[in-house]
Parts: structure tokens; sequence; C-alpha cells
């Protein structure tokens, strides 16, 4: 009696298990929503942070709901994005970066939908010339940094610049040498907008003393110059960049 109970419980589990592998209810999400964000005065692609300090894309479905669970997803380091696992349906989207606010759009995803953001980014920041890689083992940039709109409720001043340097291409706040990187605040940065500014590696805690050089031998560094304002969005503070520049540090 025993042995025919354990047969009958084992076939009753191995039943269970088998329907349990069958296909659900719901298709795998296979739509794709792809676009870039791109400077609205320039043209020029808008340069982020990647992760939760870059472009966040808000995405609430309204298909089954006017309430429905936001669903997230951030930007590449040059404005792009692509995301195929986009269930059908209707979207209300939203970005959010370091720029002017956009309202929520509506959008039916299905297929592909392709996107372009022209946004007013919070400030504009710009190379001039190449980096120079100098004989005391440091690197020296010029960059200039500017409003990058005319709304004066985005126009707050500059909390802090960052020289970031990094041995990836993924260099920004998010990814950066705590040595070779520099950091300004206060005084330093109090009135250099629209002006030519000069930046020498190696100061993480500001412009005094003497600079960390770089190793003595050869290898490739990733630089990048961020800036932001005091203004949070979503109470995270959120970068303008500078494209990327690559160097190689010579050996001595």
């Amino acid at each position: 009696m025993k042995s025919n109970f354990v047969k009958i419980f084992s076939l009753l589990f191995i039943m269970t298990g088998i329907m349990s592998c069958g296909k659900d209810n719901y298709d795998a999400p296979e739509e794709t929503f792809k676009g870039a964000f791109i400077d609205k005065t320039t043209g020029e692609p808008f340069q982020t942070a990647i992760g939760g300090t870059g472009i966040r894309i808000r995405m609430m479905e309204y298909s089954w709901s006017d309430t429905p669970q936001p669903y997230d997803f951030y930007v590449k380091q040059d404005g792009t994005f692509q995301n195929t696992k986009v269930f059908e349906g209707e979207y209300g989207i939203t970005p959010e970066g370091a720029f002017v606010p956009l309202t929520e759009e509506v959008i039916k995803i299905k297929g592909t939908v392709e996107k372009t953001y022209e946004v007013e980014p919070l400030l504009r920041l710009e190379w001039i010339g190449e980096p120079v890689v100098n004989s005391d083992g440091t690197a020296e940039i010029k960059v200039k940094i500017s409003r990058g709109t005319d709304n004066p409720d985005y126009q707050q001043d500059l909390a802090e610049v960052w020289l970031f340097v990094s041995e990836t291409s993924y260099v920004g706040d998010f990814s950066y040498s705590g040595k070779y990187s520099t950091h300004l605040t206060g005084a330093s940065i109090a009135d250099i907008l629209d002006k030519e500014l000069t930046i020498k590696t190696g100061y993480p805690n500001g412009i005094s003393g003497d600079p960390t050089p770089f190793p003595e031998y050869t290898r490739k560094y990733f630089l990048r110059v961020g800036a932001r304002t005091n203004i949070q969005f979503s109470g995270v503070n959120r970068y303008n960049y500078t494209t990327i520049k690559e160097i190689t540090t010579p050996k001595n």
C-alpha cells in the first residue's frame, strides 16, 4: 500500500513539473525602441554618462493600466539607445538627464520605433585643441564651458568640474582613476563660463600641491571633462560632458 502511494505521488509530481514547463500566456517582448539624443542648438550627439547618472528613459505602459509600474533603461555615452525587449503597447515615455526637462509623450510601440530627442543641455562643453602629454608625466587639456540653454530656471551656478581619467573608454563620474583625475570646485570655477579653461591631470583634491604623474611606462588613457550645476533630477547629480579623448603616455 505504501509503495503504491509513493508511486502515485511521484507520478503526480512529475506531471506537475511537465505542465509547469509548458508555454506561458505571454509571448516574449520583441518590439524595439531606439534612437538618439542630440543638442538642439548644435545638432551634435548629446554626451552623457552610462547607468544611473546618465540619461534615464522611463516607460509607463498604459495599455492595461492608468497607473503602471515604471520601466527604466539608460542610454549609451554618445546619447544613442536601443531597447529590443519591449512589449507591444502604448507607453508614456519621459527621458531625464542633464538637460531642460521634457514632458511625457505617449508613443505606440510596435515593430521598430525610432525617436530623436532634441534637448537643451544645462551646460555645453567643448574641447579646445587636443590633449598634450607633458614631460613631467602629466597631461594637459583645454576646454570651454558655456550655458546650453537660455531658460533662466536651469542656469544655476557651476558646482564642480572634473577632468576624468580612466584606463577604459567608459570614462566619467561612474568610472575614473582617483589618482590621475582632477577635481575643480569653489573659487577655481567661480568665473570660467565662456572662457578657455586649462586643466592638468593628477589633482583629484584640487589644484594645490604637486600633481600625481602617470606611471613611467607606456599606457593608454581616456580623458573626458564633466561639469554640473547644483540642480538635481530625481535626486541625482547629472553631469554634462565632452566627447572622449585618448592619449598614450610615453615611457620615461
